[in-house]
């Protein structure tokens, strides 16, 4: 119980709370200015927020009792309500704190204009501070009843948001907010990639791999994962990883395009490690021509049917051939075998396919038909 002794005065304080909009403005600004996680949330929102806590303290001012935590109903409301939107809890309860402090702030300007003595002023100074613990204690309550159920929903929004950034169906506004709610730094730039396909039981490993940081997101897809980097990695033995270009989030969609493309160019060639179009080169030409390949297949492959025992041996000696820049000797070498019948093997080929090995066009064919050849065959 107060220990004032004009109750009218004290009557008068709380209505001017109660009609008092003036903190709200001001409020909201503090908020977003003090938790970044906030600015995201709509100008509605907010204000429906200040003026919840501003009626839970003056019902608590005009009974001169703080309500028990179980009573409180608005701070679980409040909390799921923050935790659905993706929120941590140290955020929805520092929001609360600065709510409630841009509040009492006002009070005590009040209280002083209608000549409340200073004894006063700290009982409600206490007793709203009071009030303030026992929100954060109800919300801390039903953070424990539905945290895993609200993670679990947050997850599915979180793949959602970046499987759209990254398909290029989100606007700018819908790729500023997730940047603030995942705390994705605007100034930086990401790597999208996507990894060949496993198993499910073993894509959690090369998350747990991938995954260095909170500001990375990876999300299962198809087999595969897929998501965005800050830093690439310089190995990676558990099966491709191809990187898109470092990019702005507002151009994710792009670098991921580039990914796509390097794994399509990559596969069926190149069993592990990182990818991208500086190490593939013209390879990444590959995968965008198949009806070419076809064409190059019957010229070259085909007419190696007719050549008994060597068909076979020739296109690896022309693998050989090309991939020790077109040295017989270093070739030769590889295949355990005498430079002779390296020479033997590619005159063979010359006169099968009547083709020359000295065209510059032959060579560059052969390339891009050999690189694909595990595909083909």
């Amino acid at each position: 119980m107060v220990g004032a002794t004009d109750p009218e005065r004290i009557g008068a304080f709380i209505r001017s709370l109660e009609l008092d909009e003036t903190m709200i403005g001001p409020t909201i600004e503090r908020v977003r200015q003090e938790l970044e996680s906030y600015r995201a949330t709509a100008d509605t929102e907010l204000e429906d927020s200040v003026r919840r806590n501003l009626r839970l303290s003056v019902q608590t001012l005009r009974k001169r009792e703080v309500p028990s935590p179980g009573d409180i109903w608005e701070a679980e409301t409040a909390t799921l309500q923050r935790l659905q939107a993706g929120l941590p809890i140290e955020d929805i309860l520092a929001g609360f704190r600065v709510s409630m402090t841009g509040i009492l702030d006002r009070a005590v300007v009040l209280a002083e204009e209608c000549g409340l003595p200073e004894r006063d002023i700290v009982w409600m100074t206490g007793l709203l501070w009071k009030l303030s613990d026992a929100f954060s204690a109800r919300a801390a309550v039903a953070y424990r009843t539905h945290g895993l159920e609200v993670a679990l929903a947050e997850r599915r929004r979180r793949d959602s948001w970046l499987h759209d950034l990254l398909t290029g169906s989100l606007s700018a506004a819908q790729i500023d907010q997730g940047a603030v709610m995942y705390h994705l730094p605007r100034d930086m730039t990401y790597r999208a990639f996507c990894t060949s396909a496993h198993p499910v039981h073993e894509l959690e490993a090369i998350r747990s791999r991938l995954a260095s940081d909170r500001e990375e997101l990876i999300l299962p897809s198809e087999g595969r994962l897929i998501g965005l980097l800050r830093e690439a990695p310089t190995d990676f033995p558990l099966g491709t990883l191809a990187l898109g270009p470092p990019r702005a989030l507002s151009e994710a969609m792009k670098s991921f395009t580039v990914a796509e493309d390097v794994l399509a160019a990559a596969e069926g060639t190149i069993e592990s490690g990182v990818v991208t179009v500086d190490s593939l080169g013209w390879r990444m030409a590959v995968s965008r021509i198949p009806a070419t390949l076809e064409v190059l297949r019957e010229r070259y492959l085909e007419p190696l049917d007719v050549s008994g025992a060597l068909k076979e041996l020739i296109p690896e000696a022309l693998e050989a051939y090309l991939a020790h820049g077109r040295s017989i000797p270093k070739a030769a070498e590889s295949l355990y075998i005498h430079v002779n019948t390296l020479r033997y093997r590619l005159s063979r080929f010359e006169e099968v396919t009547g083709c020359s090995l000295e065209s510059t066009d032959t060579i560059v064919e052969l390339a891009l038909l050999l690189y694909r050849k595990p595909r083909l065959s």
